[in-house]
Parts: C-alpha cells; structure tokens; sequence
C-alpha cells in the first residue's frame, strides 16, 4: 500500500467530519451524526421492548400471585420513558459534535437505567407487602 493511498483516506475521514461539523454548525445531524444516533436508537429501543414485556407480563404476574390493583401507572411511565429521553436528547445533542452526541447518548440511557430502576423501587416502597 502506498504513502499517497494512506493520505487518501485520511482525507476522507477528514472530509467526513468536516461535513458532520458543518452541519452541527447549522444545527442539524449530518450523516456520521446520525449514524451514532441509530446506533444509540437500537439501545433505546431495547428498553423499550423490556418496558413492553413488562406492560404485557406483569399484570398476569399480579393476578396470579393475587395482588390488587395492577400499577398500570408505573408500568406506562416504563414504556414512555425511553423513547421521551432519546428525543430529548436527540435535540439537546444538534449543536453538539459527534463525541458529544454520543456522550449525551450515552448519558441519556444511564439516566433511562437509573429511573427505571427508580419505578421498581418505588413499586417496592408502595407495596411492601411484596
């Protein structure tokens, strides 16, 4: 491989990130920006599919056991959750750089972690007599 291929794609990437910074600068997501956005999406997504799981499989859980009422409230706070945090940080993050898009991501699914888990302690609390 030569020097001059090894520059060419340097230039590339260089190129690449030019554009991504250009766009950031005009406040929307070029390409590579969008690209950790869908990546970050899935994650998202998967705590959404647990949220959903949970809607569908708890309820039944609690008949079964014979716990009255079902916490309907808690279990649509799990699903909305997700998807609320990722728009916001989608639009928190169109100023940012791509480094910092995926840190506020990143950011953004340690906080979705954090108050999920929050919802099952409160659950806890409010029913000790699980």
């Amino acid at each position: 491989m030569s020097d001059d291929a090894v520059n060419d794609d340097d230039n590339v990437l260089e190129d690449v990130i030019e554009d991504d910074v250009a766009e950031t600068r005009r406040g929307r997501y070029g390409w590579l920006s969008l690209a950790v956005a869908v990546l970050f999406g899935l994650l998202y997504a998967y705590d959404v599919w647990e949220a959903v799981g949970n809607l569908l499989g708890i309820p039944f859980l609690y008949t079964a056991v014979g716990l009255e009422p079902v916490p309907w409230w808690l279990l649509i706070v799990g699903v909305l959750l997700p998807p609320a945090v990722y728009v916001l940080v989608f639009w928190i993050g169109r100023r940012h750089s791509v480094g910092g898009k995926a840190l506020l991501f990143l950011l953004g699914l340690a906080v979705v972690a954090a108050l999920s888990l929050g919802v099952i302690a409160l659950e806890v609390v409010l029913r000790p007599s699980l």
